[in-house]
C-alpha cells in the first residue's frame, strides 16, 4: 500500500495510491486510513520521520522524500528497522538559483513597495533608487547544484563571486570565474551571502552572532537552503547591520504565525518555502518520485540513500 502526504493539487493526478493534503505527524494519525497495512510513503521536508512515526507504521518498508535534503528523516532509526529511504538528487537547482534572484532584485530594486505606491496613484520614480548588482561580490556558501547555478546567474549581473565549500570543482570555478576561500573570508568581503548547503549538526546555526559579527555593513543575506541554518534570534540582535534580509525559509517554519518578529521589519522579504516550486520542477519531481517507487519495488539502488 502507497501512501502520499503532504500533496497539492498540481501532484495529485499523477501519483497512484492514498493521497493526503496534510503532512505526516502523530496529530494527523486519526486521519489517515489503515496507517498499520502502509508500506510505502512519499513525504515532504514537513513530515518529520522520527522512531515514534516509525512505531504507528509497523509495516513500512520504504520512504520516498520528494525532496533533495533528508534532515527530516532519522536515517540511523530507518537503517536499524531495515526502511529503504530514496531521495530525489536534483529537481531543480536552476529553479532555487532563480528564487535566489527573484528575492534579490526584488528588495534591491523596490519592486514590492514600488508596486503598491504606483497602485496607489503615485508614479514617481523618485522613490525607486536602487541598488546595482554589477560589481558587487557575491559569496557563494555551498557550491554545490545549486550554488554552482548562482554562480552562473550572478555572472550574467557582471557580479565577482567568492565560493565556500569543503569539496572543490576547480574546474568549474575557473569556467565561471569563482574563486574559493575561506568561510571567515568569504563573510568579510561579500556584499551579497546566499545560503545554498544542506542541514546537518555542522551547518545548523552556521549563521550565528559569531559569523555574523564577521560580515560587513550592510550585507544582504539570502537563505533557501533550510531555516536552521540561521539562528534567528542571533539574526534578530543584529538586525541592524544587514540591508536586506531574503528568506525563503524559516525556523520551526511548521508554527509559522502573523506574530513572528521578522515580519515587521521592511528589510527582510519572505517567501514561504516556494523556490523549488515551477513548473518544470513539478514535472521532475512527480517523474523522479514514481522511478523510486519503481526503483524500490525492482530492488534499484538508484537514489537510495540507506
Amino acid at each position: 500500500m502507497i501512501t502520499h502526504f503532504d500533496v497539492s493539487p498540481e501532484f495529485s493526478p499523477r501519483l497512484t495510491g492514498e493521497k493526503y493534503p496534510f503532512s505526516l505527524q502523530v496529530n494527523n494519525f486519526k486521519k489517515i486510513k489503515n496507517l498499520k497495512d502502509i508500506k510505502i510513503i512519499t513525504i515532504k521536508s514537513t513530515s518529520k520521520i522520527n522512531k515514534t512515526i516509525l512505531q504507528k507504521i509497523p509495516h513500512l518498508k520504504a520512504i520516498i522524500t520528494r525532496t533533495v535534503g533528508v534532515d527530516h528523516i532519522d536515517i540511523d532509526a530507518c537503517k536499524r528497522k531495515k526502511i529503504a529511504v530514496y531521495h530525489i538528487p536534483d529537481y531543480g537547482a536552476f529553479a532555487i538559483a532563480e528564487h535566489v534572484f527573484a528575492l534579490l532584485l526584488s528588495q534591491t530594486r523596490k519592486i514590492l513597495p514600488l508596486s503598491e505606491k504606483t497602485k496607489n496613484g503615485r508614479f514617481a520614480y523618485q522613490d525607486g533608487q536602487g541598488y546595482s548588482l554589477k560589481d558587487k561580490t557575491m559569496g557563494i556558501i555551498g557550491v554545490g547544484k545549486t550554488g554552482k547555478e548562482v554562480a552562473k546567474i550572478a555572472q550574467g549581473f557582471q557580479m565577482k563571486v567568492l565560493g565556500y565549500d569543503q569539496k572543490k570543482d576547480y574546474k568549474f570555478a575557473q569556467k565561471f570565474k569563482l574563486k574559493y576561500v575561506s568561510l571567515k573570508t568569504l563573510l568579510g568581503n561579500s556584499d551579497i551571502i546566499t545560503l545554498n548547503i544542506p542541514l546537518t549538526r555542522k551547518t545548523k546555526h552556521l549563521i550565528d552572532t559569531k559569523t555574523i559579527k564577521l560580515m560587513k555593513k550592510k550585507t544582504i543575506l539570502i537563505n533557501v537552503s533550510r531555516g536552521e541554518i540561521i539562528n534567528t534570534q542571533a539574526l534578530m540582535k543584529d538586525i541592524h547591520k544587514f540591508k536586506y534580509i531574503c528568506l525563503d525559509v524559516l525556523e520551526d517554519e511548521k508554527n509559522f504565525s502573523i506574530k513572528n518578529p521578522l515580519l515587521k521589519y521592511d528589510k527582510v522579504l519572505i517567501t514561504p518555502h516556494c523556490a523549488f516550486f515551477t513548473d518544470l520542477t513539478t514535472q521532475n519531481i512527480l517523474r523522479t518520485t514514481n522511478q523510486n517507487i519503481a526503483n524500490f519495488l525492482s530492488h534499484i539502488n538508484e537514489n537510495k540513500v540507506v
